[in-house]
């Protein structure tokens, strides 16, 4: 295993320094083992709280892409990622390439040790080795299709499977920490901020794009959510001051809170878009609390 990459890794019940031993990992404290296939370890542990609604979830992933007729790669398109045409890869992408592309030109910079929560195939990978960024993908999905597997077609980088709300790392080691339509499925929104802001060290950049929200007013049970709940998904839809709350709460400080798709504000939240630093912030605060779901993305840093 990659030296630097065992250097950072912790159990993730107990946050011990792990090792290499003759099955994979295995924690120095609590003595708990990890396997590791194909390179990934696998750090679900069935000791973790929720373990089993997020194994669930994996089976409801596979299932979904199957029903849906996307499971089988398709390099053409994924070679494009984020970019590809929406007409093919789904209308997801138009929000998360936005997203992602304000996260590239606007926050990264050279030599970032970055990690991605909930990576999936890790499609953000090349992006950002070109910009001499570390990278590693962690998710809990290691599927070979749609998965963590899938990652080696993006080239050489560490990938872990991982719990979003346990994360197997050590504190404040990243640059960068960010995910991609993934902080909604949090069976507890609070907990993941709050390991997002953990692994990152002080001055780095906690991200999250393209998370669907819902207005003040606005039914918690998103009519969109509802196939993927019965395959077993944990779905969510918060509202952007749920997301605010908690972002301050893990001691994060939001520089910019937009619209997923980077389409413009209306109404009063364009008036406040036009007050220097905290303006676009402010406007999607109010914009998005009088609509009914939409999708908004979060670039904060954790103070110095």
């Amino acid at each position: 295993m990659d030296a630097a990459l065992l250097e950072i890794l912790r159990c993730p019940v107990c946050r011990g320094r792990v090792r290499e031993d003759a099955a994979g990992l295995a924690c120095v404290e609590c003595a708990r083992s990890f396997a590791v296939e194909g390179g990934i370890p696998f750090f679900l542990h069935d000791d973790l709280p929720g373990a089993r609604a997020k194994k669930r979830e994996m089976d409801g992933w596979v299932a979904k892409a199957k029903s849906e007729g996307w499971y089988e790669p398709d390099d053409a398109i994924d070679r494009e990622l984020p970019w590809a045409d929406p007409a093919l890869a789904g209308e997801l992408w138009r929000a998360n390439a936005h997203s992602f592309a304000v996260l590239r030109d606007r926050y990264l910079e050279q030599g970032m040790r970055a990690l991605e929560v909930g990576a999936a195939k890790c499609w953000a990978a090349p992006h950002l080795l070109a910009r001499g960024c570390s990278y590693v993908g962690t998710d809990t999905l290691t599927d070979s299709r749609i998965g963590l597997g899938r990652g080696a077609f993006y080239g050489e980088f560490p990938r872990v499977q991982a719990d979003a709300e346990h994360l197997p790392f050590a504190d404040e080691v990243f640059d960068l920490t960010f995910c991609v339509a993934t902080l909604h499925h949090a069976l507890e929104l609070r907990a993941m901020v709050g390991e997002l802001a953990r692994v990152t060290r002080r001055g780095g950049l906690v991200c999250a794009l393209n998370e669907g929200t819902r207005g003040l007013f606005a039914s918690g049970d998103s009519p969109e959510q509802e196939a993927e709940k019965k395959l077993g998904i944990n779905e969510h839809v918060h509202t952007v001051w749920a997301y605010a709350a908690a972002f301050a709460g893990a001691g994060l400080r939001i520089r910019r809170m937009e619209r997923a798709e980077g389409w413009p504000l209306v109404g009063v939240g364009r008036l406040l878009e036009r007050l220097p630093k905290v303006g676009m912030t402010l406007g999607t605060l109010l914009h998005l609390s009088t609509g009914t779901y939409a999708g908004v993305s979060i670039y904060s840093r954790k103070p110095a």
